[in-house]
């Protein structure tokens, strides 16, 4: 797998952790959840990514630059695994960069519609495109989605989060590349 789409996917799942709360349907919201749940406890999401998938799943912790982050593990139909770190502070949440030892804000509950922002690398930026966005997968219906465009040096791409949730989905050109599924 080339580093271009190792980062594409690893960008695509930087939010991704969510488990469903006892007694929600997995196409619903939890209204008292975050759009990007980083601290759930047990976590484990299979994640459709074009004609393959990967199954995420939270490990532990790692000290970073004197911060704690929690890992996530991207394991690969093909079996390569990608590991992506998170934390969050104040509703704030961060990405941990390795490679370049740096952070940055993969997203701020006070953004609002239209707000724009940049990786730490200057590289990739990012939109607040709507709070209300839909999105139709093989599995739901969704509504009320936080939708986040991604022009990275590969495309522009929409992510789009369900409160409680994190991470359902992605569109690129308006159609539907990637989703979460009920496995």
């Amino acid at each position: 797998m080339n580093n271009i789409t190792l980062f594409f996917l690893l960008f695509l799942s930087h939010i991704s952790y969510s488990q469903i709360t006892e007694g929600q349907k997995f196409c619903e919201e939890n209204k008292d959840g975050s759009y990007f749940p980083v601290s759930n406890l047990n976590f484990k999401k299979k994640v459709l990514w074009a004609k393959t998938y990967y199954n995420e799943t939270k490990g532990e912790s790692k000290v970073m630059a004197g911060k704690t982050y929690f890992e996530f593990r991207q394991e690969w139909e093909n079996k390569n695994v990608a590991l992506l770190y998170l934390r969050e502070e104040n509703g704030v949440v961060y990405q941990y960069d390795e490679s370049d030892k740096k952070e940055s804000v993969r997203y701020d509950p006070a953004f609002e519609t239209g707000h724009s922002w940049k990786s730490a690398d200057g590289k990739d930026h990012y939109k607040i495109i709507s709070y209300q966005g839909e999105l139709r997968t093989p599995y739901c219906e969704y509504k009320k989605l936080l939708v986040i465009e991604a022009d990275v040096s590969f495309g522009k791409y929409k992510f789009y989060y369900l409160k409680g949730v994190g991470y359902i989905g992605a569109t690129k050109d308006d159609k539907l590349i990637s989703c979460i599924t009920p496995e």
